[in-house]
């Protein structure tokens, strides 16, 4: 549970990403999305669970992975605010957002935030720059 002076300060504080800046292998992301879409669960062998959602802001949308009891409480509609997160390439192919053990969400409202759905930044081409950067592929 956050403080009325914690929770002040997440929605009016700029975050380090909005979902157009964000590049595969960022990490330490800090972000505020809008989950649109319950796309699945995903059982590991571990026993633990994979919750996976279409997540936006006003910049775009990603696939975003949550594990455990962050994705469990969690439904279409939700307001997060979540520090300590990362993105990679899933399949060298698909940009995700991914909470680990130590990232921190925080359901900070419900419905009413502006987002865009294009990009589709999970849809997107990357490949290599010759310094071994992802970069968006040109077309």
């Amino acid at each position: 549970m956050i403080t009325q002076s914690e929770y002040s300060k997440i929605i009016s504080s700029p975050t380090t990403h909005t979902i157009s800046t964000i590049t595969p292998n960022d990490k330490n992301i800090e972000t505020r999305l809008i989950l649109l879409e319950k796309l699945g669960t995903i059982n590991l062998k571990s026993g633990d669970v994979i919750h996976q959602f279409l997540v936006a802001d006003q910049t775009g949308s990603i696939k975003c992975n949550f594990f455990g009891e962050h994705g469990n409480q969690l439904r279409s509609g939700d307001i997060v605010f979540m520090f300590g997160i990362y993105a990679t390439l899933y399949k060298e192919t698909t940009l995700t957002l991914y909470t680990g053990k130590r990232s921190k969400v925080y359901k900070i409202g419900e419905f009413f935030m502006v987002f865009v759905e294009e990009p589709r930044m999970s849809e997107t081409v990357w490949e290599r720059d010759q310094s071994g950067v992802y970069v968006l592929k040109k077309a």
